[in-house]
């Protein structure tokens, strides 16, 4: 991570002075992998910063110039051993658009199949298969706290 220092003039002609991470070239995608039971696949892993095993959505990030299906599906299979023939972008957001401009696009997978590809040797992931209401149960509860994975279920939830 770069951080950068800009001079920006604000909307009413002040300059102030702003730090923010470097622009980035790359985006990042969380998959909603739902199977034929109707149950979506969440994942638990280690994350350093909170020193916490965390839910999480199957994803990752990708550049620019790859295809959000594509990365998609590539990520889905490191870290899942699925991939799915039937995947639709059902919107995006910033990640921290105070001090990012990295994007986080949500796509919905369906239709999966297996499909492994190699993991990376940094990710211990576990997967588990479960329903719509159980989900939002474990958002209710505080059990869910990452922040992609939240705002990612609510576009979910509202494209329902």
């Amino acid at each position: 991570m770069k951080i950068v220092e800009d001079e920006v003039e604000l909307p009413n002609g002040k300059y102030t002075t702003y730090i923010r991470q470097n622009p980035t070239n790359h985006y990042s995608m969380a998959a909603i992998a739902i199977n034929d039971k109707n149950e979506i696949l969440l994942q638990k892993e280690y994350s350093y910063p909170p020193d916490d095993v965390m839910y999480q959505l199957p994803g990752g990030h990708a550049d620019n110039d790859e295809d959000i299906i594509e990365a998609t599906n590539r990520e889905l299979s490191e870290e899942s051993g699925y991939i799915a023939s039937d995947c639709k972008v059902i919107g995006s957001f910033y990640v921290d658009n105070r001090r990012s401009d990295s994007k986080q696009y949500v796509v919905v997978c369906k239709n999966l199949k297996e499909h492994k590809l190699q993991h990376d040797d940094e990710e211990f992931i576990e997967n588990y298969w479960v329903s719509y209401d159980a989900i939002k149960d474990l958002i209710k509860n505080g059990e869910i706290t990452n922040i992609n994975m939240l705002a990612a279920m609510q576009i979910f939830d509202l494209c329902k």
